[in-house]
C-alpha cells in the first residue's frame, strides 16, 4: 500500500473518530434529557393516581346523590 494511501486512510480514521466523539456527546446529552423526562413521568404518575382517587370519590358521591334522589 502506498504511503499516500496510508495517509488518506489515517485521515479518514481521524475524521471518523471526531464523528464518534461528537455522537457520544450527543448521546450523553440525550441520556440526561431522558433521565429528566423519566423523573417527570414518575412525578406525574403520582399526581395522576391522586387525581384518579379524587375522581373515584366524586363518582361515588354522584352515585349516592342519584340514589337518594331516586328514593
Amino acid at each position: 500500500m502506498s504511503e499516500s494511501k496510508v495517509i488518506a486512510n489515517q485521515k479518514t480514521i481521524l475524521q471518523n473518530q471526531r464523528t464518534i466523539i461528537a455522537n457520544q456527546g450527543a448521546l450523553r446529552a440525550n441520556q440526561t434529557t431522558i433521565k429528566k423526562n423519566q423523573a417527570s413521568i414518575l412525578k406525574n404518575q403520582g399526581i395522576i393516581l391522586k387525581n384518579q382517587g379524587a375522581l373515584n370519590t366524586i363518582l361515588a358521591n354522584q352515585k349516592e346523590i342519584l340514589a337518594r334522589l331516586n328514593k
